[in-house]
């Protein structure tokens, strides 16, 4: 065992439950199940930064408590977070090898996230259906097929128990339409890859039946890209933000059909996952300046203009991160969640106006003090809709007492 164990990049975030504090650890990439562990627990964790040794921990964890953390102890408690996958170690490394040699050599995404979904296709119909029927809901699909469909929609990638509601706004004006023939999705990738836009080919797995990729538009678009934009591609594997559209997707596929009397319209997807702009933000400069994203951009705009069919993208995103959660130390109080309305709203206005520099001012003014997490997929979006006009529908803000954190995210559409 390594005498200066490191952690590998985790989220941490505290939970009160019965009067009492313990820390939930999460892995973004979904190699590691989810953690519990108490506060001193995440004071020893701290320290495995590959730099501290045993003693070394022993002796901070003596000045911080006033008492003794015996040699075994300890080495229980690293030899528990490597069982789970929490160490950067070679049993951690080995295992991540043969689970994306295991995802690459599939051909169907599986469901990472059932759970937050129901995995039974008639108890998730039920479930979703709910969320447009729920009081802060747009109301239950009347079966009309009355509107164009939607360039674009901007649905949250929230979790379902805070968010459905949400989704459903966003997805009732295309579900009470005829539908795309191919959604290109955008979501946010929680962890970026190399590469600043991350492809993948297979198919979605979906309770509700398969979602077919499109390979072939997938395959030119990365014909025109130098990068191998398929690097990173087991980030799909575990990633939420375009799984819980996948759902939506084939949910209101089938429930226009149900409704109208007609087939159900077939569709296929392009899933892309967005990596992070955070460098753009920083330096305050235009994301497309890198020639990576530039191309891409490019690539993708000219790809959707020259299809015959009907094209509609989709962005999974969520907005502001605020709170214990993420990292601030202040308490959220109601004029601070006032505050990140307002500043938000700014932001859903430059999306609504397609004002790409204006959208990056937005954020890059205070350095993405709120945490905007899907700025990236968002600022591509814009560059996918000239002339469209946006329509903002929906605005929330989720607060969770057990963290002290809120996450707020919008639902749009551009027709």
């Amino acid at each position: 065992m390594n005498d200066k164990p490191r952690m590998r990049p985790v989220e941490a975030f505290p939970v009160q439950q019965d009067g009492k504090t313990s820390v939930y650890l999460k892995d973004p990439l979904n190699f590691a199940t989810p953690l519990g562990i108490s506060p001193a627990g995440y004071f020893v964790l701290a320290h495995f930064d590959g730099q501290h040794s045993f003693t070394d921990v022993q002796e901070a964890y003596c000045k911080q408590f006033g008492s003794l953390l015996m040699s075994d102890d300890l080495k229980s408690f690293i030899d528990m977070l490597d069982q789970h996958y929490y160490l950067d170690s070679e049993r951690f490394r080995e295992y991540k090898s043969a689970v994306v040699l295991e995802f690459r050599n599939q051909t169907t995404r599986a469901p990472a996230h059932v759970g937050v979904y129901k995995a039974d296709p008639e108890e998730l119909k039920t479930q979703l259906e709910g969320f447009f029927s729920a009081p802060s809901g747009p109301g239950l699909l009347n079966g009309q097929v009355a509107a164009a469909t939607p360039r674009a929609i901007v649905a949250p990638h929230i979790d379902f128990h805070r968010g459905g509601p949400a989704y459903a706004w966003a997805y009732k004006p295309l579900a009470e339409s005829d539908g795309a023939d191919l959604y290109v999705l955008l979501g946010t990738s929680h962890y970026s890859g190399q590469t600043p836009y991350i492809l993948t080919l297979k198919d979605f797995a979906t309770p509700l039946g398969l979602v077919e990729t499109d390979r072939d538009f997938v395959q030119r678009l990365q014909a025109k890209c130098a990068e191998d934009c398929f690097t990173d591609e087991y980030l799909h594997r575990g990633e939420h933000s375009l799984e819980f559209q996948v759902v939506f997707l084939k949910y209101i596929a089938q429930q226009r059909a149900a409704l109208t009397g007609r087939p159900e319209k077939p569709f296929k997807i392009v899933p892309i996952l967005v990596s992070s702009f955070h460098s753009a933000v920083v330096n305050q400069t235009l994301p497309e300046k890198d020639s990576a994203v530039g191309t891409f951009l490019r690539t993708l705009r000219d790809l959707a203009a020259l299809e015959s069919r009907q094209v509609c993208f989709v962005a999974g995103v969520d907005l502001a991160h605020v709170g214990r959660q993420f990292g601030d130390r202040e308490p959220i109080t109601d004029d601070f969640l006032k505050w990140v309305e307002s500043e938000d709203q700014e932001l859903v206005n430059r999306l609504v106006a397609l004002d790409a520099p204006g959208f990056l001012n937005a954020v890059a003014k205070d350095q993405d003090k709120r945490r905007i997490c899907g700025f990236s997929p968002l600022y591509s979006l814009i560059h996918m809709l000239d002339g469209a006009q946006g329509k903002h529908l929906k605005y929330s803000q989720a607060f969770t007492p057990e963290t002290g954190s809120a996450v707020t995210f919008t639902s749009m559409i551009f027709e």
